[in-house]
């Protein structure tokens, strides 16, 4: 495959280590708060997408957000979670992947990663209903905890977004990322002389 250049794996790599050096004290702390504080919790999920939405957003090649969680999840196994912070990585980098993978890694622009963002938190909303027992809070606290939630998600895109920009801007990007139609992070153009 030609975009498996050392240029994409070394990115991806540099932007995973760097997100699991972050995510080591979220594993430790994650997993304490979800049970005793599950609105304390909230604001933390989106941690685990700013690494995937960075390299994807700077890179804009397939497989970069897996390839990132993946790194991100190795380095963070030193924490109580263990190898399991692969695995739950890897779901972050998936769903990360899957909004480009649905347009076929033609669309670039930063709404696709926003509506990404807002149905992953959604998704996790739903699949931790059970988990935090939602139907015993009152609406109030409900409708807080789900915005919190989701919210993360939508910042720390954000935040992913942000950085991806700012990398491009300085060069990191300058003949890695293809040329750029609809994208989310402009290419850098080379000064006039």
């Amino acid at each position: 495959m030609s975009s498996l250049t050392t240029r994409y794996l070394m990115t991806c790599a540099a932007i995973g280590a760097a997100l699991g050096v972050l995510l080591i004290p979220a594993n430790f702390v994650s997993a304490p708060l979800a049970a005793a504080a599950p609105m304390a919790y909230a604001p933390l999920v989106g941690l685990w997408i700013i690494g995937p939405v960075l390299a994807t957003a700077l890179v804009r090649r397939p497989a970069a957000a897996l390839l990132t969680s993946f790194v991100a999840g190795v380095v963070s196994s030193a924490s109580p979670v263990g190898a399991w912070s692969i695995v739950t990585c890897l779901m972050a980098g998936a769903a990360v992947e899957l909004a480009f993978l649905v347009t076929r890694y033609r669309v670039w622009r930063s709404w696709l990663f926003y509506v990404d963002a807002v149905v992953l938190g959604v998704l996790y909303v739903a699949s931790g209903w059970a988990a935090f027992d939602m139907a015993a809070m009152s609406p109030v606290v409900l409708v807080t905890f789900v915005v919190l939630m989701v919210g993360s998600f939508v910042v720390c895109t954000a935040l992913g977004l942000l950085l991806a920009r700012k990398l491009a801007r300085v060069g990191v990007a300058r003949g890695l990322a293809p040329a750029p139609v609809r994208t989310a992070v402009p290419e850098p153009t080379a000064p006039t002389s």
